[in-house]
């Protein structure tokens, strides 16, 4: 056996008795025994991997704790509050400027807008648009009646609670209020969108929605007739033309034995009271009394 086989024995304390004798034999005995006996007394530190890797875990697991905790307890709660305050920040631009033209009983009023359009808001009508954003969206919010002139440039929107009008320059007329949304086209071409529909009017046509009702008629005038102080209804449930009595001359209306829902057609002159309610029951053959302060008028049959 050569001398590296029995070191190797010696080291691992695999020796026999012989080959003990034969490695002390060796002329390198003495000093091989000094570097073994060295070796022997070297121990390498005890490292535990496992608890140290268990430790290692739930540090890391403290510190996404403390990054969670940061970012619910700061983090979130300052982002959402960025939001909110610019959110505030840009209503608060909004509402500053936003410009309000409301008319009353009796009252018309016409506004020049930014790209010179012009609208003439009829009595007890409100029109909104903002300044600020006109040049790049020309929109206006319009709850009531109006006339419209509409310069030629971008697309013009009517916004209204009922529908929606959109045009590139031309004229037309919108009504909003109460059970009633109309749009008349008196030049150009106008588009109408309420909820799931859409339609294309020309010049010269009309459209009327009122309880869920969609009739197309036909517009003869160039003009809408209330700018002359005379308002025009053609086959409109007479309940209508009493609620714009109402609204136009702040009275109450009541009815007895009346059927509403029969279609009024004519012209009611504004301004006298006493002319509009004739125009009115005349037609049906009604009769109407007012009490002593103009301010409640009944309708019965005769």
């Amino acid at each position: 056996m050569d001398q590296d086989q029995l070191l190797y024995k010696w080291l691992n304390g695999q020796l026999t008795e012989e080959e003990k004798k034969a490695l002390e034999q060796l002329p390198d005995y003495d000093l091989n025994r000094k570097i073994i006996a060295g070796a022997r007394l070297f121990k390498a530190p005890d490292f535990p991997v496992e608890e140290r890797f268990r430790e290692w875990q739930e540090k890391r697991h403290e510190r996404g704790h403390i990054r969670t905790l940061w970012r619910s307890t700061f983090y979130y709660p300052m982002a959402a509050a960025l939001i909110l305050a610019l959110g505030l920040i840009f209503i608060f631009i909004g509402r500053v400027n936003t410009v309000t033209i409301k008319t009353g009983a009796f009252e018309k009023k016409t506004v020049l807008l930014p790209d010179a359009s012009s609208v003439v808001l009829n009595v007890n009508s409100e029109l909104k648009y903002n300044r600020l954003i006109w040049k790049f969206k020309r929109q206006v919010d319009l709850d009531g009646n109006a006339f419209f002139k509409v310069a030629k440039g971008s697309r013009f929107d009517v916004e209204t609670s009922k529908g929606e009008v959109s045009v590139l320059g031309t004229q037309f007329e919108v009504k909003a209020r109460d059970s009633i949304f109309e749009v008349k086209c008196f030049e150009g071409v106008v588009r109408v969108n309420i909820p799931e529909k859409a339609w294309v009017l020309q010049k010269g046509k009309a459209l009327r929605v009122w309880r869920n009702q969609v009739e197309e008629l036909s517009v003869e005038q160039n003009r809408p007739n209330w700018l002359m102080d005379e308002t025009y209804y053609r086959s409109v449930p007479l309940y209508v033309v009493l609620q714009a009595l109402e609204k136009h001359y702040q009275i109450h209306i009541k009815t007895q034995s009346v059927d509403t829902t029969r279609r009024f057609t004519g012209v009611l002159i504004k301004n006298d009271l006493e002319l509009a309610l004739r125009s009115v029951t005349e037609v049906f053959g009604l009769k109407y009394r007012m009490d002593d302060n103009q301010k409640i008028v009944v309708i019965s049959a005769r």
